[in-house]
């Protein structure tokens, strides 16, 4: 053997030990150190996961535990609904009763008054009647409202002449629109109108919307009532030169006992349920009903309008149609 073969044989025997040393130092040391820090940052990971898990337990026991706090309280909220609902529906029957006969024994006692209208008995009579009228119309709201409530709201359709019942309603609220002076303005159609409705429930409306407009226009103000057909669509528009409604109360007004605070006398003369009941009738007819005013100062247009022929619910116009 050659001393170059030598050398070589030497050389690889060399490099093989070295290889070997390395691999067992490998494996030894550098391997058992990552085996290490991978326990490591696995086990951090794992305090870390269970850490999150126990603080998403808490978090969904604090969620559960708001959530029944809201069932109960709509429970709660629904049970003192249905009583406050109950109450007015038993306040309004029974008070009827007796509200029915002092206006029965006021009327006795009115037609056996002395003639002339002017002695103090019969100023007394006139005003115990007029609190009786008044206190009737109040419980009225208190029914409707409470049959709106309980679900129990219907109307009934049938063909009527809708020129013939704004000319009613018109007649009947011309005797207070006199006791202010108000001018009292209807523009006719030129055409029979025909509409399958609730007649009574739409009288409703309009009285409530003609007899508000009278209320709060001016002494010696205006009040306009017009009505036109438009597209399978009768619309009715009642404006009065009063105090105006400011843009920010146009969104509370149909609210339930939301009364405006534009004049603190007007307000205590009702429940705040008239405009309300309004707009549950003309909603059950398919129909809309808004206002608008230019701001206080610049009077207020009521409007609604209703379908001809009943329509379903799908084909009501949407909230924004009239603007």
């Amino acid at each position: 053997m050659t001393l170059w073969q030598m050398f070589l044989s030497y050389s690889l025997l060399v490099a093989g030990i070295l290889s070997l040393l390395t691999y067992w130092i490998t494996k030894r040391f550098v391997l058992r150190k990552m085996n290490r820090t991978i326990m490591k940052v696995e086990h951090n990971y794992q305090q870390q996961i269970s850490s999150l898990q126990m603080q998403l337990s808490g978090k969904v026991n604090m969620l559960e535990g708001i959530v029944n706090k809201l069932r109960l309280s709509n429970q709660e909220l629904t049970r003192l609904n249905e009583i406050r609902s109950r109450f007015m529906a038993i306040a309004a029957h029974d008070l009827r009763q007796p509200l029915s006969s002092i206006q029965g024994f006021a009327s006795v006692l009115m037609m056996d008054a002395p003639q002339g209208g002017g002695t103090n008995e019969q100023i007394a009579l006139n005003n115990i009647l007029k609190a009786t009228d008044n206190m009737n119309m109040l419980m009225a709201d208190l029914v409707d409202i409470s049959v709106i409530e309980s679900g129990r709201f219907k109307v009934e359709g049938q063909p009527f002449n809708f020129n013939a019942l704004v000319s009613d309603v018109v007649t009947l609220q011309s005797v207070n629109a006199q006791k202010k002076k108000i001018f009292l303005q209807k523009t006719s159609y030129p055409t029979e109108i025909t509409v399958t409705a609730d007649r009574f429930r739409i009288s409703q409306v309009l009285s409530n919307l003609l007899g508000n407009a009278i209320k709060f226009a001016p002494q010696g103000g205006r009040v306009e009532t017009r009505f036109f057909v438009e597209d399978g669509w009768v619309e009715c528009q009642i404006s009065d030169n009063g105090p105006g409604i400011l843009h920010s109360e146009k969104s509370k007004i149909f609210q339930k006992f939301h009364q405006s605070d534009n004049d603190r006398n007007l307000k205590k003369q009702g429940w705040g349920l008239g405009l309300s009941i309004a707009q549950e009738i003309v909603n059950a007819h398919g129909g809309e009903i808004g206002v608008e005013s230019a701001g206080l100062g610049q009077g207020a247009m009521f409007w609604f309008r209703i379908p001809q022929e009943p329509i379903s619910a799908k084909n009501a116009p949407s909230s924004d149609a009239k603007q």
